[in-house]
């Protein structure tokens, strides 16, 4: 119809997918990922990145745009962090604005009220954007930490000036002490928290309140479980190595090789995206850039970081047969290469080294009186130590470490959850063999009461054929068979209701083998002539056995009452030091064992109560001649 809208469609529907992408965690990593590319188009543009200030600032602002990504996961740590390397970027770029850390920095403080306590937005907000306010005031005392090799030359020397030698110059140095924050720049900053207040509040969005550790919790697993962060990973690593490098370069360093050969070592590191999906290629990708660092600097430890976090992420995420391997001929060849290479390889790698001039003899010992390349020389004597590929083991090892602590972990995980199944099964079984007693319970007593009750109603017309006292008679035994049925079943009731499965005082015993003389005499009664015999002496027996054995008898007489069309029946029950045994005998119309009728579950109930005390259950029983019922229950017995 043309008057529907389709769902997402149009503006409206395009609308909805940018609010939900928006409101997305993936959406914080991919401003981090382009945060962290803006840094690196400025680090290639300015090689060398800050060389004036100390190496600690120098990594934490090449780093810092990754901040991004956690903004909503735990604000004020984002916030702190893009706060803080805004105010560092205005000191170590002479006064210029990272506007990656500025921005960065006012979306975390947003979002401090999305995750955050009022007083808490508040308190966080007023203290993170006071920070660079203070720090202004107090420039003077962090000059020697964030400049310290400028600032010590500066202290030794007023004079000098280090633009003869290509360094920084004395202006260079007096406009990077004259930076300063903006007082205004914080006042906007705080007005964003108080701004997201109040949007919060207008809108009344849930408010999703964290405490610190629970924070901390959520960091933890957002930074474990999610794995788009391997880009954010790979793109800190290749800001990191940028850095660098571009120190290097900015000492003289890398003359000697082509002028794109620092950067694509660099950006070698974002084959760490695939770290977790094919973890042997940025392994054997920045073992070759270590290798070539390492000839031309000793000094580069980003990639020795970026080579360590491949390897440790190899052996994190794949079997040791696969992973041992893989380092022990990465590590093994770094050393090898290094000691055969000679100038027809070394000049393939650096080009420049076929233009340096040859000389006779060596400089720094007697003269030998041979041609060399000091150049090429010094490049090829520096080789890879084979102490350093033992050191780059210990991040393979804490990657097996950090596999085995998993498989652990999760095996631990399946076997509590295995445990608490067994539990559970064991409940549920409890509760069926609970269900099951109950049942036959239900069946003995009412069954019995219920079939006394139906045979006293069949035989109503003969009695008032009788007379009006035998029927009066006969009602009087129907109402005694109920009102016994009821006291059965209200305590069995009382019993299910007791939470802690303690018996109540209250309620009255439960039936023995002091009780069969009240039961053969409501069968007689009944018209059904019934001979008790008990032998031996019964105090001493066990009440649960008493309970059994009067079920048996209980159940056996029921089935002879409304089965076995006897015309008298026997009962002979005789205790032992061993145990009861009881005998049920009637002169019925019998039956077939092996062929019981479906639907009846009494001798099912009579086998299952005997197995309870290990005691052992025979019917011996055929058409037209009678049954006889036999139970045997050890004492002994459980």
């Amino acid at each position: 119809m043309s008057g529907e809208i389709a769902p997402y469609g149009g503006a409206g529907g395009r609308m909805i997918r940018v609010r939900a992408l928006v409101a997305s965690g993936n959406f914080d990593i991919v401003l981090a990922v382009i945060g962290l590319a803006i840094t690196q188009v400025q680090l290639v543009r300015q090689p060398g990145g800050w060389p004036d200030a100390a190496l600690p600032v120098q990594v934490f602002l090449a780093a810092a745009p990754a901040l991004l990504a956690i903004r909503r996961v735990d604000p004020v740590l984002a916030s702190a962090g893009l706060v803080i390397g805004a105010y560092l970027s205005v000191l170590v770029n002479r006064g210029d604005f990272d506007y990656v850390l500025l921005i960065g920095g006012a979306l975390a403080l947003w979002s401090l009220a999305s995750r955050c306590r009022v007083r808490t937005v508040l308190v966080a907000g007023a203290v993170i954007t006071a920070v660079p306010v203070v720090a202004r005031v107090r420039w003077g005392v962090f000059e020697s930490a964030l400049f310290p090799s400028i600032y010590r030359q500066v202290a030794n020397d007023p004079l000098w000036d280090a633009a003869a030698s290509g360094g920084p110059s004395l202006e260079d140095y007096n406009r990077a002490m004259a930076s300063r924050w903006p007082w205004w720049l914080s006042v906007v900053l705080f007005a964003v928290c108080l701004l997201s207040l109040l949007y919060r509040r207008l809108r009344r969005t849930a408010v999703v309140e964290r405490t610190v550790w629970e924070r901390i919790e959520d960091l933890r697993t957002f930074l474990l479980t999610t794995a788009a962060l391997d880009a954010v990973l790979a793109m800190v690593t290749t800001s990191l190595m940028l850095a660098d490098l571009g120190r290097d370069i900015a000492r003289g360093n890398w003359w000697s090789a082509p002028g794109w050969m620092p950067y694509v070592i660099a950006f070698s590191a974002l084959t760490l995206v695939q770290r977790r999906k094919w973890p042997a290629v940025p392994v054997v990708v920045l073992a070759i850039g270590a290798l070539l660092a390492y000839w031309q600097t000793s000094t580069s430890w980003s990639v020795l970081v970026a080579l360590s976090i491949a390897l440790f992420t190899m052996a994190s995420v794949r079997r040791v047969r696969y992973s041992m391997p893989v380092a022990a001929v990465v590590l093994t060849a770094l050393p090898v290469i290094a000691a055969f290479v000679r100038y027809p390889q070394m000049v393939l790698i650096f080009p420049a080294l076929e233009h340096q001039p040859q000389t006779f003899g060596d400089m720094h010992n007697p003269p030998d009186n041979r041609i060399h390349n000091v150049v090429y020389e010094g490049i090829v004597d520096r080789q890879w130590p084979i102490t350093l590929s033992l050191i780059l083991v210990l991040p393979l090892c804490a990657g097996v470490l950090a596999r085995l602590y998993r498989r652990n972990r999760s095996a631990a995980a399946r076997e509590a959850e295995l445990e608490q199944r067994a539990v559970e099964q064991d409940a549920a079984q409890v509760v069926l063999t609970e269900r099951s007693h109950i049942a036959r319970d239900l069946h003995d007593v009412v069954a019995h009461a219920v079939n006394l009750m139906v045979i006293q109603a069949e035989t109503g017309p003969d009695l008032l054929k009788r007379g009006d006292d035998d029927a009066l008679a006969g009602f009087q035994r129907i109402g005694d068979a109920g009102r016994r049925a009821l006291g059965e079943l209200d305590r069995m009731l009382s019993a299910l209701r007791d939470a802690e499965g303690v018996p109540d005082p209250a309620l009255t015993p439960q039936p023995g083998l002091a009780d069969l003389g009240q039961l053969v005499k409501s069968l007689s009664d009944q018209g059904l002539p019934v001979e008790l015999e008990v032998r031996g002496e019964t105090d001493g027996v066990p009440a649960g056995i008493q309970l059994t054995a009067y079920r048996l008898v209980q159940e056996a007489m029921t089935n002879v009452a409304k089965h076995a069309k006897a015309r008298s029946a026997r009962i002979l029950v005789e205790r032992n030091e061993a145990g009861v045994a009881v005998r049920v005998i009637d002169d019925g119309q019998g039956f077939d064992p092996g062929r019981r009728p479906d639907g009846r579950h009494g001798l099912t109930g009579m086998q299952e109560r005997v197995r309870i005390h290990d005691g052992t259950l025979s019917i011996s029983s055929s058409p037209g001649s009678g049954t006889t019922v036999s139970a045997w229950l050890p004492v002994g017995a459980r």
